[in-house]
């Protein structure tokens, strides 16, 4: 194997693609990095078994070859060996794989590359959606995903197509997410992507553009544009019927400063016990956020709101609702009741695609 390549290219696919090796150590070759060069196309691939990157890009290809480098040394070294206009002189003699710049000369030894995983096979093309859209879907509703793996259904992000929208939603069953994008390509899915991947394909998918063409087989989902492929294995099962937890209407709205809000259960986070509870109560035109220690002491703190409704009085666990402030747009945030005993709905004044849930702390 030997070619020549813009350093910052290599380096900008090496940082990609590593984002799908394995992060256990035991797993050896599951943790390096698979080059082929065909040509003039360099192919780059690793995986973990459960998500599996594979990217392409152009080189001056001399001599076609293959091989497996340590995916640790390469995500350590490469970006040190990279300038501004730096080329990468490539090549494997004997088992040694060097690169050399104007400066520099690392060799790195391989290993056989027979038994390294190839690429999944795609299956059935179901459509195509904008990166921006897919990343949007996944990113705004993934805090909300359980981290155990005991129900995978619930650990995971699930993604599908109603009418003319395309709707994530994740819950670990104490708050529950769901977000709402523009079906521009009338995809139909119906995914549930598993949540512990989730920034491992967000960081993938963050140096693509354009749209990405989505194909289904059995339990794998890929991801594919013109030099980037990105299988995934999904979960197989059903997620909760949320939609049940819907009301046809509220008891008690009120539209409360963003801001304000946030500051308010910021400073009862300082007088929390074991379940970080705060209680909220609403009336009048006031929203009353307090919190209590017997150790350190106790915080009451009142805001101005706009109600409408009947009063109530709720507690909640205040690090699950502050978690939601960076996904709410506008400066203000809409709280919508119904009983003590039901979740909270709350919206942002300015952007109604994204809608959060918080479960009431009954203890």
């Amino acid at each position: 194997m030997r070619f020549e390549c813009k350093g910052e290219n290599f380096s900008n696919v090496i940082q990609q693609v590593s984002r799908a090796r394995s992060k256990t150590q035991s797993q050896n070759y599951l943790q390096d990095v698979f080059l082929n060069l065909e040509d003039h196309i360099l192919t780059l691939r690793a995986t973990n078994l459960e998500i599996t990157c594979e990217k392409s890009f152009s080189v001056k290809g001399i001599q076609n070859g293959s091989c497996i480098l340590k995916g640790d040394t390469l995500v350590k070294i490469i970006p040190l060996l990279k300038r501004e206009n730096t080329v990468f002189f490539c090549e494997l003699i004997d088992g040694v794989f060097s690169i050399k710049t104007e400066k520099d000369i690392v060799e790195i030894k391989t290993t056989p590359y027979e038994d390294f995983p190839t690429l999944p096979p795609q299956g059935e093309l179901i459509g195509s959606i904008s990166i921006l859209s897919l990343s949007t879907l996944l990113r705004e509703v993934s805090f909300c995903s359980a981290t155990t793996e005991i129900k995978p259904e619930i650990s995971s992000i699930f993604i599908y197509s109603k009418e003319k929208d395309l709707i994530s939603v994740a819950t670990d069953s104490y708050r529950l997410a769901e977000k709402v994008v523009n079906n521009e390509n009338n995809l139909n899915i119906s995914v549930l992507i598993p949540q512990k991947y989730v920034v491992d394909i967000l960081s993938i998918l963050n140096d693509e553009e354009g749209e990405i063409s989505i194909y289904k087989k059995d339990g794998l989902l890929t991801l594919s544009n013109s030099n980037l492929n990105l299988c995934i294995h999904i979960i197989t099962g059903n997620f909760p019927d949320y939609r049940q937890l819907f009301p046809k209407e509220f008891s008690t709205t009120c539209l409360i400063d963003k801001e304000e809000l946030q500051k308010s259960l910021t400073l009862t986070t300082y007088f929390t016990e074991q379940y970080s509870q705060v209680k909220c109560i609403v009336n009048d035109n006031n929203v009353t956020l307090s919190s209590k220690n017997e150790n350190i002491g106790q915080v009451i703190n009142t805001i101005k709101t706009e109600k409408e409704g009947a009063d109530i009085e709720v507690n909640y666990n205040n690090k699950y609702f502050l978690d939601v402030f960076s996904h709410i747009n506008g400066n203000k945030i809409k709280l919508s009741f119904t009983t003590a005993n039901k979740p909270v709905f709350m919206e942002g004044n300015n952007d109604i695609s994204f809608t959060y849930l918080l479960m009431p702390l009954n203890r």
